[in-house]
């Protein structure tokens, strides 16, 4: 009940609250006050989080960069005084950054990230100070470039019984599969055959599965020693650029 509070919050509060607002401000320097005069302040993260993930589009993946930010007062109605907080530095590649009263003690500090158009990942730091108590807490950004690695694997989880997986840095766009020429053998001979994996839209894996208990190879020769991986296609998304972490 409290998430889906926290969404209708997010989603109708930023228009609605009274100090919402849009930063973009980097030169604001701390002040030095001593902690514990104000250690009926709080000032933290909502999730235990301090790392975000952003798309190379601006787009965040997973939870949102919620803050738990009040003060407690005996005298107040509900016990404690929601307390604001203020940028005091961002990476240049952040347009600015959203604050929003979201629920109650509750708060967002929301990045607006510029597209990111090279094939890296950047990675940087939001710096907040908690106005009142100059209390700072801080979280790191990632954004995604458009080069999305695909890493291939292979393994028996039973004997002669081979799972392909492929896995990608960052979830795909559409849906994509990846074709991996392979080659299965044993003392007595080898088979050739191709891995299709389908990594569905949204996800980071998938996997392609052989069995080959019934095949000649193993019933005349023995169970399978190895396998043996080429270089594959990738299909499907023309979003990301792709390659694959080598293998073969």
């Amino acid at each position: 009940m409290k998430n889906i509070l926290l969404l209708l919050g997010f989603f109708t509060l930023f228009s609605c609250t009274s100090d919402n607002e849009v930063w973009n401000n980097t030169d604001i320097d701390p002040k030095t006050r001593g902690l514990a005069e104000f250690s009926n302040y709080y000032f933290e993260h909502y999730n235990n989080e301090d790392t975000f993930r952003f798309d190379f589009l601006g787009k965040i993946i997973g939870n949102l960069p919620y803050i738990v930010s009040y003060s407690t007062d005996s005298t107040a109605e509900e016990g404690y005084n929601d307390v604001s907080f203020e940028l005091v530095s961002k990476p240049e590649w952040v347009d600015s950054v959203i604050n929003a009263t979201v629920y109650k003690k509750i708060r967002i500090a929301m990045p607006l990230l510029k597209n990111n158009n090279s094939v890296n990942e950047r990675i940087g730091r939001i710096v907040l100070r908690q106005k009142e108590s100059d209390k700072i807490l801080s979280f790191n950004i990632v954004q995604s470039g458009t080069e999305n690695r695909v890493v291939i694997s292979v393994r028996e989880f039973s004997k002669n019984h081979p799972v392909f997986t492929a896995t990608t840095t960052y979830p795909v766009k559409k849906d994509i599969t990846c074709r991996i020429p392979y080659e299965a053998y044993n003392d007595g001979g080898k088979y050739d055959g191709n891995a299709s994996i389908t990594i569905p839209k949204g996800e980071t894996k998938g996997t392609y599965e052989m069995d080959y208990n019934g095949s000649p190879l193993v019933y005349y020769h023995g169970d399978i020693k190895g396998y043996k991986l080429y270089e594959g296609t990738i299909t499907g998304d023309d979003i990301y650029n792709y390659s694959f972490v080598r293998y073969w």
